[in-house]
This record gives C-alpha cells, structure tokens and sequence, in this order.
C-alpha cells in the first residue's frame, strides 16, 4: 500500500513537471508562429520559408502535446 502510494506520488510529480514542460513549448512555438507570421508579413519574399517553418513547428508541437496527453493517460489509467 505505501509503495503504491509512493509511486503515484512520483507519478503526479513527473507529470505537472512534463505539464510544465509542455506549456513552455507551445508558448515557444506560439512566439515563433508570431514572428514567422511578421517576417511573412514584412518580406514577401520569405513567405514560402516562413510558411514551412510554421508548418514544421506545429507539426513538433502537435507530436509534444500527444505525447502529454497520453502520459496523462497511462497515469490516470
């Protein structure tokens, strides 16, 4: 019983540390989203580079944001 209890309290740690993790990173990417979104605005020639950068750094974000929530799965489950 207090290995169990134990090991779900290590769980709740790791888990608001990855929630923390996570909220960083998709605010990281929402500011680089901003400034590729400018430089696209400002430079017309950089539009393609910046539209593959957005692309690319959603793509990162939606893969740190499953992996959350599935970590959060494996957790509650």
């Amino acid at each position: 019983m207090q290995k169990n209890f134990a090991c779900q309290s290590k769980r709740t740690e790791v888990s608001r540390a990855i929630q923390y993790l996570t909220f960083f990173i998709l605010t990281q990417g929402l500011v680089w989203c901003c400034y590729y979104l400018a430089l696209a605005a400002f430079d017309p020639n950089q539009v393609d580079y910046a539209t593959g950068m957005s692309q690319l750094i959603v793509s990162v974000l939606t893969i740190a944001s499953i992996g959350f929530a599935f970590f959060e799965f494996l957790r509650k489950k």
